[in-house]
């Protein structure tokens, strides 16, 4: 099944190359999620790692200022055991607001 979501990327990454004598190429992006709203002992964001197809559909956003905006498309499929999600295209959308960091003086003014 395909899926098409827009999300907020706040990172990439991919790998093409050998490891002892075996090839790889692979890709993987970091999607902001929402915690589950209705459990009271969690708030917030977390940053959830899906993996690509291949190299070639990162390689494109690479370029850009995370974090971004972007449609992903996923394709979904499940075992008897497990489900498996992976990451079959990116289309950038915008520049999406930054989280502030440790340091930042946002961060300081809310401690």
């Amino acid at each position: 099944m395909h899926v098409k979501n827009t999300v907020v990327i706040k990172g990439a990454g991919y790998f093409v190359g050998a490891v002892e004598g075996k090839d790889y190429d692979n890709g993987q992006i970091f999607i902001e999620e929402p915690f589950d709203a209705s459990k009271q002992t969690y708030k917030g964001f977390r940053t959830v790692e899906y993996k690509c197809v291949d190299s070639s559909i990162v390689k494109p956003v690479m370029h850009l200022p995370f974090p971004i905006t972007a449609e992903v498309t996923m394709e979904i499929s499940a075992t008897k055991r497990e489900g498996v999600i992976v990451v079959t295209g990116i289309r950038p959308l915008a520049a999406a607001a930054n989280t502030p960091s440790a340091n930042s003086s946002q961060a300081k003014a809310a401690a």
